[in-house]
């Protein structure tokens, strides 16, 4: 869906994106006029409409079901409301129809939600969790709107709120960021001179201080759940953390190791953002989006940001702008359940129409006054904007990538992978690819063969079923270099029965098949990746693949460029290619991988992915290297790309490159 501002475009403080504060504050009125047809008849929920979500299996009664899907979308929008009425001073937006009082919206939405008697409490009544973070999240709005909600309340709805907040703390938790949710609920007690549990806040802290690894970054949980790094750094753990100094709920050395983190965590993150605002895919809950930017705003308002305030500001508004070119709200101006706009495919099955609105956290921009220098600097460029770059960061075993030609950027993964997956999950997918990249996205085709193998290798034991990893494990990153290995078959294929495949919450204890080992070695030259598989295996595979990036299209199918070892799909604007320099067969058949397309990428449209395929493989130790690409421009750059190695030399322990321009890079195997 198209947005038509009012609001004309500032190109003088913002030639990158033409956004200024009144744009941002006229998106908040939009959104919360879109709402109102949703708004219950306590204003403690909205009843937007959903999807069969796995939901339906705790709340089998239809009642209980539509009452817990409003609970999200009341519980998401109250920080917008909150951010909205502080940032611009107005608790009344005029509509053609009259006006929404926004404050006495809230207020009574509150007092319902947290009645015990009212059809719309918020509450442990539907033997399901959510609520804890739901309620957590109603917390921290009504701490920024202290001032305005808290003295409108009677004694005896304080009363009940709080009871209401705090009765969602002592509560068993899942081990990972949840335990932002008991803490920032306690923090938001604590600042409102309420009753609080300093004993169990301070053991929350210790637990999320417990996941972190370095660079800025936490885990999403500890080792038992795999290697869990993703965007949960954006939108909870560094969401949270910094709100707790806002509220004044922590104590010099808190506050000192909060705010360590949080200023290495941007310094770090900058990297990550491509010139058009995307950024590269890979995590999950995706539905959060805009609220990727959260971390850089705090960093705002708490003053320690490492960035220029014109840098900070060029980054949140280029993301905001891309998600709008990119059908981010639906007709009814609610946000899309996707990426890229609706695709069910992307979207976690705990997700339903509420849960976008997580992306809220984007507007706390708006709690910078007017006159703030993150409002009043020139826009200045991002990183992948001023020059090409590789950023290794081996605490989370990630690369990335900036073109400052093209803009785009990409991750190359060593480290990361996430401890569930399961017929609905996906999370094989969106955390243990090669390669992740801010203008491709990923195909989530799975199917009983397999997944589908964009920036996968995948290997097969009888010519159908294919397995790829699912727990990388770490060697080495450094500059342009990385090193990981792998067990393919360890949880692959899928069971039979649909079941996870390997659920450390659920204690499922799936054996290691440790048969076939792949050690893949990456260096990256002229924003190309260089691949090189050293596989072990003790019996016999009847084929593998490896996959380029995949291309989304629509309409006609993309050109094919290909020749004896390297295949191309172009789609009229960028392509991706990849090159076998040892070991493969040859590329895919063309026509099969276009007849395979579907639309499950993550930027919407059809698919199609250039192939590379191996035959058969006896046992004993084998090499397979590989040059893999993105470009844009013309049809026939690409050309240069696949020229980039002139020659590969194997010898019994080393894998030779000789690039087109004299240079070599040499390989341990």
């Amino acid at each position: 869906m198209e947005i038509i501002f009012k609001t004309p475009e500032d190109r003088l403080l913002s030639p990158y994106t033409g956004w200024n504060r009144e744009r941002w504050i006229e998106l908040a009125e939009r959104m919360v006029v879109a709402i109102q047809p949703y708004v219950t008849p306590g204003k403690g929920g909205l009843a937007l409409p959903n999807p069969v979500r796995w939901q339906d299996v705790y709340l089998p009664d239809p009642e209980k079901m539509t009452s817990f899907y409003w609970m999200e979308g009341y519980s998401r929008t109250r920080l917008l409301l909150a951010a909205y009425m502080v940032g611009t001073g107005r608790t009344k937006i005029k509509t053609d129809s009259g006006s929404i009082d926004l404050l006495d919206q809230f207020v009574e939405g509150l007092v319902s939600a947290s009645d015990p008697g009212h059809p719309e409490y918020i509450g442990d009544r539907y033997n399901n969790r959510q609520y804890i973070a739901e309620t957590s999240a109603v917390a921290l709005a009504v701490f920024i709107a202290r001032d305005l909600v808290w003295n409108k309340l009677t004694p005896k709805e304080r009363t009940q709120v709080v009871q209401w907040m705090f009765a969602t703390t002592g509560r068993q938790i899942p081990h990972n960021n949840w335990y932002l949710f008991v803490a920032n609920t306690h923090c938001v007690l604590k600042a409102l001179g309420e009753k609080y549990n300093p004993g169990e806040l301070e053991q929350c802290l210790t637990q999320v201080k417990s996941f972190y690894v370095g660079h800025g970054w936490f885990m999403d949980g500890d080792y038992k759940r795999g290697y869990s790094i993703d965007h949960y750094n954006a939108w909870g753990f560094h969401h949270f953390l910094p709100a707790f100094i806002l509220m004044g709920s922590m104590d010099q050395e808190w506050e000192a190791y909060i705010i360590d983190c949080l200023k290495n965590y941007v310094g770090s993150f900058r990297w990550f953002f491509a010139s058009n605002g995307a950024i590269p895919m890979w995590g999950r809950s995706w539905a959060y989006r805009p609220a990727l930017t959260a971390p850089f705003i705090w960093a705002e308002l708490l003053g320690v940001s490492p960035l220029s305030p014109g840098e900070s500001r060029r980054l949140v508004s280029g993301q905001i702008k891309y998600y709008l070119e990119h059908d981010y709200f639906q007709e009814d101006m609610t946000p899309s359940m996707g990426y890229a706009g609706e695709n069910l495919e992307l979207i976690e099955p705990y997700s339903q129409y509420g849960s976008p609105y997580w992306g809220s956290a984007a507007f706390l921009n708006l709690l910078l006054s007017s006159s703030h220098a993150f409002w009043k600097s020139e826009e200045q460029p991002l990183p992948v904007e001023r020059k090409s770059y590789t950023i290794a960061l081996p605490k989370i075993g990630i690369s990335v990538l900036g073109n400052q030609e093209t803009g785009e950027v990409q991750l190359i993964n060593h480290r990361t992978w996430h401890q569930k997956e399961g017929p609905n999950t996906k999370y094989a997918k969106k955390y243990t690819n090669f390669s992740y990249s801010s203008h491709f996205g990923i195909d989530l085709r799975r199917d009983e063969h397999g997944y589908n193998c964009d920036n996968m290798l995948s290997v097969s034991t009888d010519g159908v079923k294919y397995s790829q990893r699912i727990t990388p494990r770490f060697i080495a990153l450094d500059d342009n270099y990385g090193a990981s290995y792998h067990y393919p078959l360890s949880g692959f294929p899928f069971r039979e029965d649909g079941s996870n495949a390997y659920s450390a919450d659920e204690g499922v204890e799936v054996p290691e098949d440790r048969s076939v080992k792949i050690t893949t070695q990456t260096y990256v030259k002229d924003f190309c990746q260089i691949r090189i598989h050293t596989l072990e295996t003790q019996r016999e595979l009847a084929a593998l693949r490896e996959g380029g990036y995949s291309l989304n299209y629509s309409g006609s199918p993309p050109e094919v460029l290909a020749d004896e070892n390297v295949i191309a799909f172009w789609n009229g604007e960028r392509g991706s290619f990849i090159k076998s320099l040892s070991g493969f067969t040859s590329p895919a058949d063309p026509g099969v991988l276009l007849e395979k397309t579907s639309n499950h990428h993550t930027l919407g449209g059809q698919s199609v992915t250039p192939v590379l395929i191996g035959d058969s493989v006896q046992p004993g130790v084998h090499v397979f290297a590989s040059l893999s690409g993105t470009w844009f421009g013309s049809k026939e750059g690409y050309r240069e790309k696949a020229d980039l190695v002139q020659s590969v030399r194997l010898t019994d322990d080393q894998v030779a490159v000789h690039f087109l321009d004299g240079s070599e890079y040499v390989f341990s195997i």
